[in-house]
């Protein structure tokens, strides 16, 4: 029996044998006109949700088929599956025989996509970077209507939007946004209810029935089949009603859209791993509506806005919604929480390609977790007192490079790159701060983290160097790792001869040094500098002299410029006095890049002034 509605988009069939009938035809059709068949058998409730697709869907599509489809179970009659083979190029017979590579389509009801069933191809899915869709539905009238779907075309018209309970900050780009103000003071009922949607995204907190958004809830309650009493259920199975105002309910089945995504815990669990009774898993409900695509998740999700701004502008990549948000998802859930129904979604719209910005890369590559370690031993080791002048600025960058870790700000395209530029900008800045000082006070502190962070350290076997020490020795290098988060891990060059000649943190700047070894009072003692940071950018060069030697440095400070990869020269004058005393001493250039400071010390002789030739003043020039 072929029911009314014959001339629109999609034509229902009580019995079998009708829609086998009209699966033939529509397979059959060339001109891509004829009504797509939906078996609905008794199910009422599918006339509504067909109803309640008229604006959601403006025609026919070719849908893009998966590489290889597989049936999992034997709960779907042939006619079902046969509607379903366009939907992929290749079928096998079972979900051993999938093969390594290409995207996979799973095809079944409900009560067959067990974990023994399909776990191990969710799990390879994710590990390969591979799209995963799955068709089903809580019987085979669902699966039938699921199908059908793939073959239709959205209405233009359609909005894209996202309502979330738990995002506070400001309206994402391109969306008609509702966030966690809204969903406190607006009717996120009529609103979910009341628009067409090319795609929506509701997120908040929740499990496998119900999706929170403040005083309302997305609701998977259907109004079919019984519940088993074997099987647990939310608070209404058990006749004491529902845990929010019934009013403020909104039935999924109801939302008119063709992109569907469910947001928060357990939303779409496989069927052994579901809490309650089918009859209120929220995933189900929403395939009974007009959603040709339904995003939910398997299992427990830490998802927030950036990955739902990945849902927004994943599908540009080429990715299925789902594999779009697992992916951006991976750096605090490393497992598949999102699972797509439905092919690619014909709502997804390409967003504008982001424009380049070279600058905004540098900045990109900034060295987080180097910086805030190397922060922290300033400031929490106790290397540098309380008093210390730049402890205020050190701990705002600390107090910053806090709130940036966040995911939530350093991965938001409106706040992360403003951010993370500015703790750039600050730690260049401090750079400099801690370079001036170190040139003004031989005895700044700072110098003294060499002895303090060893002293709390354990030292790794040592390597040789494949350079010298400035005096022609070999050099020894080892790394000492702190005893505590707060110590920083540094190294340590060891010349037999000279001592420890070379200190620096660990990636830090590598400083060669070019000096004759011995230079008479009153003259000039000539020093070549070069510096190759483990990261571009601006790296300050000194050198410190002991407080006992007659002398000054030009320039107090260098500043270079360096490129990866690179090095670059830092010429010194360490003008000696006429009355510096002759003997032994050493002097130490130093580099500060990315908070670390490296030293090394050169040891070099001041002998006593050539006297003067008869006649002649000292100093003046030779014939």
């Amino acid at each position: 029996m072929t029911e009314p509605g014959a001339d629109s988009l999609f034509r229902t069939h009580q019995g079998l044998t009708g829609y086998a009938e009209a699966v033939t035809g529509w397979l059959a059709d060339g001109t891509g006109t004829a009504a797509i068949p939906v078996w609905t058998g008794a199910r009422g409730d599918l006339l509504d949700g067909i109803a309640l697709a008229g604006p959601v869907y403006a025609g026919r599509r070719a849908p893009e088929p998966a590489a290889t489809g597989v049936v999992v179970g034997a709960s779907l009659p042939e006619e079902v599956r046969r509607l379903a083979a366009p939907l992929a190029r290749t079928w096998v017979a079972k979900v051993s025989d999938l093969p390594d590579t290409g995207s996979v389509l799973v095809l079944g009801s409900y009560q067959d996509l067990r974990a023994d069933a399909v776990q191990d191809v969710v799990e390879q899915a994710y590990a390969q970077g591979r799209d995963l869709f799955l068709l089903t539905g809580r019987d085979a009238h669902t699966v039938s209507w699921v199908v059908a779907k793939q073959y239709a075309d959205p209405a233009p018209h359609g909005e894209t939007g996202m309502v979330s309970e738990l995002d506070g900050q400001p309206a994402a780009p391109g969306t008609v946004w509702f966030g966690a103000e809204d969903v406190r003071h607006r009717d996120i009922r009529g609103i979910a209810l009341d628009r067409v949607w090319r795609r929506v995204l509701f997120h908040g907190n929740g499990k496998d029935d119900q999706l929170n958004l403040g005083r309302f809830t997305l609701c998977g309650l259907s109004p079919v089949g019984e519940r088993d009493p074997a099987l647990a259920g939310p608070k209404c199975a058990y006749g004491l009603g529902c845990t929010k105002p019934e009013e403020k309910l909104i039935p999924t089945r109801r939302i008119k859209a063709a992109e569907l995504v469910l947001a928060n815990c357990f939303s779409g669990p496989l069927t052994d791993h579901a809490m309650y009774d089918p009859k209120y898993v929220i995933l189900l409900d929403a395939l009974d509506g007009p959603a040709q695509t339904v995003v939910a998740t398997l299992t427990a999700c830490d998802g927030a806005r950036p990955d739902n701004l990945a849902w927004l502008t994943g599908s540009s990549a080429g990715r299925n919604a789902a594999r779009a948000i697992n992916e951006r998802l991976r750096d605090i859930n490393p497992y598949p929480s999102f699972v797509q129904i439905g092919l690619r979604s014909g709502g997804a719209v390409e967003p504008a390609a982001p424009a380049t910005d070279a600058a905004a890369d540098d900045v990109a590559g900034f060295p987080l977790h180097t910086v805030g370690a190397r922060l922290s031993g300033l400031i929490d080791s106790g290397l540098l007192s309380g008093d210390h002048p730049l402890r205020p600025r050190l701990r705002q960058l600390s107090d910053s490079m806090l709130r940036y870790a966040s995911r939530l700000v350093a991965l938001s395209p409106q706040d992360g790159p403003a951010a993370l530029a500015a703790i750039a900008e600050e730690a260049k800045s401090l750079d400099l701060a801690l370079a001036h000082r170190i040139a003004k006070h031989h005895d700044e502190p700072v110098l003294q983290f060499p002895t303090y962070f060893g002293e709390r350290s354990t030292a790794e076997e040592p390597v040789d160097l494949d350079w010298l020490c400035n005096c022609g020795r070999p050099l020894r290098s080892y790394t000492r790792r702190g005893l505590l988060p707060v110590i920083a891990d540094t190294v340590q060059g060891l010349c037999a001869r000279c001592g420890d000649v070379v200190n620096s943190p660990v990636d830090g700047t590598e400083l060669r040094v070019s000096a004759p070894e011995q230079v008479e009072a009153g003259t000039v003692l000539h020093v070549s500098v070069t510096v190759a940071p483990h990261r571009a950018g601006t790296v300050n060069t000194g050198i410190v002299l002991p407080m006992y030697l007659n002398a000054r440095v030009r320039p107090a400070l260098s500043r270079k410029d360096v490129g990866a990869g690179q090095s670059a020269r830092c010429d010194f004058e360490v003008e000696i006095a006429a009355e510096a005393t002759p003997q032994a001493y050493y002097f130490t250039p130093y580099a500060v890049h990315d908070l670390g400071i490296s030293t090394r010390r050169v040891h070099f002789t001041v002998s006593p002034p050539t006297p003067a030739e008869p006649g002649r003043s000292p100093g003046s020039p030779t014939a």
